[in-house]
């Protein structure tokens, strides 16, 4: 599922090879993905225009033009595209901005769960979805606060959009695992030291995924990402990958780097 790094790359993307660039066409190829707005009122928005500026929140991304910001949300397989002119679209391909130079920028996503809207202000928008803040703005000043009133986990805590906007799964496990703490531990009860080991590796991991472009295969060697699999080896050989199921979804650590600390 696209995350902050992924959302940021995709974000940098469309800032190549999308601005200032008269947008010729607007190819909804499934409306499914639209929310809040029609077909029509999309093409008469972004057609004869161009897009001007990009801005992202947690997972969210905008792009403004002539007073409007379109929105993106990419789900669970969402991805931005850029095509050149004698580019086909992606199978998955549910929106395509064709501009008059011929080059076009795709919005892909194969399960169709993302979305596309328009908003007039994203800072409303934002609040209007319940978002909490950026999480790579966030200070540890911050995180004190937004984790002393927090019941249960610190993974669930990371994960909780509404507290943070921008982890979700994998770059939850990949901080906790960085900053050597249990995902069940308790996220008001964390120590001075803990919790600034916490903002330390949050800012860190995220903002070293965008450096190496959101890419498993570009990533260390020693983060826990690319040895997501109970049963493997830690990657700083201290012991074995474990699994635990929390909130329905699978969290992975290692209990010799992690400990065993309980909520």
């Amino acid at each position: 599922m696209p995350e902050l790094p992924d959302v940021e790359v995709f974000r940098r993307r469309l800032a190549r090879g999308g601005l200032h660039r008269e947008i010729e066409r607007v190819e909804v190829r499934d409306p499914i993905v639209l929310r809040g707005v029609g077909r029509d009122r999309l093409r008469r928005t972004l057609q004869g225009n161009e897009l001007t500026s990009t801005r992202r929140h947690g997972k969210h991304l905008f792009a403004s033009t002539d007073g409007v910001w379109l929105v993106e949300h990419f789900g669970m397989t969402g991805y931005l595209e850029r095509l050149r002119a004698d580019d086909a679209p992606p199978r998955h391909a549910r929106l395509v901005l064709h501009f008059t130079d011929g080059a076009s920028m795709a919005y892909v996503d194969q399960r169709r769960i993302g979305s596309i809207g328009l908003t007039d202000d994203p800072g409303e928008f934002v609040a209007a979805e319940g978002l909490g803040p950026d999480a790579l703005g966030v200070t540890e000043a911050t995180l004190r606060e937004l984790l002393a009133s927090r019941r249960g986990g610190l993974k669930s805590a990371l994960m909780d959009q509404e507290l943070i906007a921008g982890i979700g799964n994998i770059y939850s496990d990949e901080i906790l695992f960085q900053a050597r703490l249990h995902p069940t531990t308790a996220a008001r009860g964390l120590d001075g030291s803990e919790r600034r080991r916490l903002h330390r590796q949050l800012r860190r991991v995220l903002s070293l995924a965008i450096d190496r472009h959101a890419d498993p295969t570009r990533l260390p060697p020693g983060w826990l990402l690319r040895h997501r699999e109970d049963g493997t080896r830690c990657p700083r050989r201290n012991g074995t990958i474990r699994r635990l199921r929390l909130g329905g979804r699978g969290a992975f650590y290692c209990p010799s780097c992690q400990g065993d600390r309980r909520g």
